[in-house]
């Protein structure tokens, strides 16, 4: 009787253990019919009972039904639920057969579907939330390929920038700083945003090595970003080396000695040198060789209109340069004492103010002609045309020419 009572007892066990693992194919069944609910009960009861919750088997299917669910729906949440029960299953038993003939496609839905929650947080700038998907994204990626099972899942160098980008709007600047600079190492170079950040992260930490090379690098990929110019000339400005980037530029205008654009830029990287400004576009101290450097900046933008004698920037930069030099020599006079102010100096300075103003006016109104022309203007345009009007402006009043006072303030007035 007693062996009959063990015997018994036996087989209640392993029918018991069968009907566990009839769940596990009883999920399967049901995920193949799309019946989500009913396959998530089934494997919640094969999870729950101790002869299949270790059961590799058992939480791979568990991912396969979350990731469909994801899939779907395109739920991060059922995603990341996918994630773990593949990961665990692949922990558990990275050779089991089933799992090993598609395990790759399905981690790569998984890592797609997290991937794109990075971007959707994105999009609606919600960076928090972003740079932590798209982390999350990479850590599915680097888990499946560290574990050298079927395929891998190729590195989105996108992506990577990206979750540096998200990080850096983000505030985590330590963060930012490791994706951008893993971005660079693997050559992607789809957005230039890239290298602005990643140059504005080496200006902050001091490092003028890398701030020049991240720059520079920039350059030869952006070529016509005109961003990675002024960026070099405030890291040449700031770093106290000026005279460095105007070499540089002197070489480049002497080697194309018919580029336009070149020798302008040139002309007005020479003007901006000569007269400082501060952050805040108040003057600063002028260089030593103040005088050098104008002369040089006005040989260069004659060359330039002898290139392009139409053009309104062109026009504008030489009369400003005219007109500059005629403020200095103001402020001169008007700091000469009381006596002085009727003597030799005063007249000699007086002489320079005019004959300059007289230079610069041509200038300035060709410059209003152009501007005029070409109706409406990009913002940069618009400024420089403000200026160039309220300059004129100013001229035509010392020369008491009232209806040109008028006429340039209307089209102040239309400018604003």
């Amino acid at each position: 009787m007693k062996k009959l009572m063990l015997s018994f007892l036996f087989c209640s066990a392993v029918v018991s253990v069968m009907a566990q693992k009839a769940k596990v194919s009883s999920a399967e069944e049901n995920l193949g019919k799309k019946d989500y609910d009913k396959a998530k009960a089934d494997i919640d009861a094969a999870l729950q009972h101790d002869k299949t919750k270790d059961d590799a088997k058992t939480f791979y299917v568990k991912g396969k039904i979350y990731e469909a669910i994801a899939t779907d729906k395109k739920s991060l949440a059922d995603a990341l639920t996918a994630y773990e029960a593949y990961k665990t299953a692949i922990e558990k038993n990275p050779k089991l057969t089933d799992m090993m003939l598609e395990i790759n496609q399905r981690m790569f839905n998984v890592y797609a579907t997290v991937g794109n929650a990075g971007y959707q947080g994105l999009n609606s700038q919600q960076w928090d939330s972003s740079f932590t998907n798209f982390q999350k994204a990479m850590e599915i990626s680097e888990f499946y390929n560290s574990k050298n099972l079927t395929g891998n899942i190729p590195t989105d160098t996108a992506m990577v920038f990206y979750t540096g980008y998200a990080a850096q709007q983000a505030g985590k600047k330590d963060d930012a700083f490791t994706y951008l600079k893993k971005a660079v190492d693997l050559k992607f170079k789809n957005e230039p945003a890239l290298y602005v950040l990643l140059a504005q992260q080496y200006e902050e930490r001091q490092d003028n090595a890398n701030w020049l090379k991240t720059i520079s690098d920039a350059k030869a990929a952006f070529p016509a970003d005109k961003r990675f110019n002024d960026m070099e000339m405030i890291y040449y400005s700031k770093t106290g080396k000026t005279a460095e980037l105007l070499d540089i530029l002197e070489k480049k205008v002497a080697a194309n000695p018919s580029d336009f654009a070149a020798t302008l830029d040139y002309a007005i990287r020479v003007d901006n040198v000569a007269n400082p400004r501060s952050e805040t576009g108040s003057d600063l101290p002028k260089p030593a060789n103040y005088d050098e450097l104008m002369t040089k900046a006005e040989t260069a933008y004659k060359k330039a209109l002898e290139l392009n004698a139409e053009d309104a920037t062109a026009n504008f930069q030489l009369g400003a340069l005219y007109f500059n030099r005629a403020v200095v020599f103001n402020k001169e006079l008007n700091n000469l004492d009381s006596k002085s102010q009727t003597g030799p100096k005063a007249k000699e300075l007086q002489a320079k103010v005019e004959a300059l103003m007289g230079q610069s006016l041509p200038f300035f109104e060709k410059a209003d002609a152009g501007f005029s022309a070409k109706g409406e203007l990009e913002p940069a345009d618009k400024d420089t045309y403000y200026n160039c009007l309220t300059a004129l402006s100013k001229i035509y009043a010392i020369k008491n020419q009232s209806d040109k006072v008028e006429s340039t303030k209307k089209k102040l007035e239309a400018l604003k």
